[in-house]
C-alpha cells in the first residue's frame, strides 16, 4: 500500500508540474519573443520572424498539453481518489493509459519554446523517475531473482530518457541547419514512443526490454543530431548521456536482459 501511494504521488506531481510549466510557456512565449529580438539567439521569434519549425514547436506544445490533459484526466482522478484511501490503486490495469498520457505530455516537454522553465521540467521528470524507483523496489521485494535486472532497468531507462534531444527553434534555416532540425525533430518524435514502450514494460513487469534495437536507434538519431551541430555548438548534455547509455547497455544491459529471460 505504501509503494502504491508513493507511485501515485510521483506520477501526479509529474503530470501537474510539467503541465503547469508547459502551460506557462504557451501563455508567455509570445510576449517573451518580443523581448528578445536579437537574431543571434536560438529562441526564435514566433510572431516576428517565424518559420515552419517555430510554428511546429509551438503547435506540438499546445497539442501535447490538450491531448495529455484529456488522456491523463481519468487515471489522475482514479489515483487521487485512492491517495487517501485504504484501497490500492489498480496500477496494473492502468499502466498503459498512464504511460501513453505521460509520453504525450513529454512531447510538449521536449519543445523548447522561447519561454521555458527548465528547472521545473527537471522536477517533473525527477518525480517520474522516483515512481520508477518505487516500481523497482516493489520488484526487488516480490521477485528476488530479478533484482539485478530491475535495478539495471531503472538506471538504463533514466539514461535513455536523457538522450532525447530538445527541439529548439531558430530564425536561420537552410542547408545543414535545415537537415539538423529535421533530424532533431525526428529523434524526439521517434525516441519518445520507444521510451514509452520500454517504460510500459518496466511498469508492468518490473523489468524493461534490453533489445539492442532501442539503443541502436537512439545512437543513430541523437548521435546525428549532436554531430550536425558539432562545428557550431556541441550539445554536451545529449552527447554525455548518449555515451553513458551505450556504455551502460553494453556493460550491464545485455547481462540484465539475459538474467531476466
Amino acid at each position: 500500500l505504501v509503494t502504491n501511494k508513493l507511485k501515485i504521488i510521483g506520477l501526479i506531481v509529474y503530470f501537474a508540474v510539467l503541465f503547469a510549466e508547459r502551460l506557462s510557456a504557451v501563455i508567455l512565449s509570445p510576449a517573451h519573443c518580443n523581448w528578445n529580438l536579437d537574431p543571434k539567439y536560438y529562441e526564435a521569434y514566433l510572431f516576428t520572424n517565424g518559420n515552419l519549425f517555430n510554428y511546429v514547436t509551438f503547435a506540438v506544445t499546445i497539442l501535447s498539453l490538450a491531448a495529455g490533459l484529456i488522456l491523463s484526466v481519468k487515471p489522475l482522478i482514479g489515483m487521487v481518489s485512492k491517495l487517501f484511501s485504504s484501497k490500492e490503486y489498480p496500477f496494473k490495469d492502468n499502466y498503459r493509459s498512464i504511460v501513453i498520457a505521460a509520453m504525450v505530455m513529454l512531447y510538449g516537454g521536449m519543445m523548447h519554446t522561447s519561454f521555458t522553465l527548465a528547472p521545473l521540467q527537471f522536477v517533473a521528470y525527477g518525480f517520474l523517475i522516483a515512481a520508477m524507483i518505487v516500481r523497482t523496489m516493489e520488484k526487488c521485494i516480490s521477485d528476488k531473482d530479478k533484482r539485478f535486472s530491475s535495478i539495471v532497468s531503472v538506471v538504463y531507462l533514466t539514461l535513455f530518457s536523457m538522450t532525447i534531444p530538445v527541439c529548439y527553434i531558430s530564425v536561420e534555416l537552410g542547408g545543414v541547419t535545415m537537415f539538423f532540425y529535421i533530424v532533431e525533430f525526428a529523434a524526439a518524435f521517434i525516441l519518445i514512443p520507444l521510451f514509452g514502450i520500454m517504460l510500459y514494460r518496466f511498469f508492468t513487469e518490473g523489468v524493461t526490454t534490453f533489445s539492442f534495437v532501442y539503443p541502436l536507434i537512439m545512437l543513430v538519431l541523437s548521435g546525428l543530431a549532436v554531430a550536425l551541430k558539432w562545428s557550431e555548438e556541441i550539445n554536451f548534455f545529449v552527447l554525455i548521456f548518449v555515451c553513458l547509455t551505450v556504455v551502460f547497455y553494453l556493460a550491464l544491459g545485455i547481462l540484465a536482459g539475459k538474467k531476466a529471460a
